[in-house]
């Protein structure tokens, strides 16, 4: 059985990673700003909040020993279909073609201060 290796998270509920069998698995990531709005339910700009979730991403993955090259796997989840094309921006600018297997959907969140949540698994 391989040792599970956890890195902090947003929260003290969620580790920012996990690490088992070569493969670091990130729990879905909240640009800080929003993260921290959330009680309020102040406004945090979309487009902001792209920004910050994949420096957030960048960040997780190196505290997890590993760089955004290594992602095979990553999820998208957004609050609207029309930042869509600011995804992709923010996609394209850190994974040129080709970049990892990817899935992008549009969903409710919990919070409506939140537009984007980022999961993704690497590789060691």
């Amino acid at each position: 059985m391989s040792t599970l290796l956890r890195t902090p998270g947003q929260s003290p509920m969620l580790p920012g990673t996990v690490t088992a069998g070569g493969l670091v698995f990130t729990s879905g990531l909240i640009a800080p700003t929003a993260f921290a709005a959330m009680p309020t339910g102040a406004e945090v700009p979309a487009g902001q909040q792209i920004t910050e979730v994949v420096e957030l991403l960048r960040g997780t993955l190196a505290d997890a020993g590993v760089d955004t090259s290594r992602v095979v796997k990553l999820n998208a989840y957004l609050s609207s279909a029309e930042l869509f094309g600011a995804w992709n921006e923010a996609f394209r600018s850190v994974w040129p073609e080709p970049g990892p297997a990817r899935t992008t959907l549009v969903a409710v969140f919990a919070s409506p201060v939140v537009h984007i949540e980022l999961e993704a698994i690497a590789a060691l």
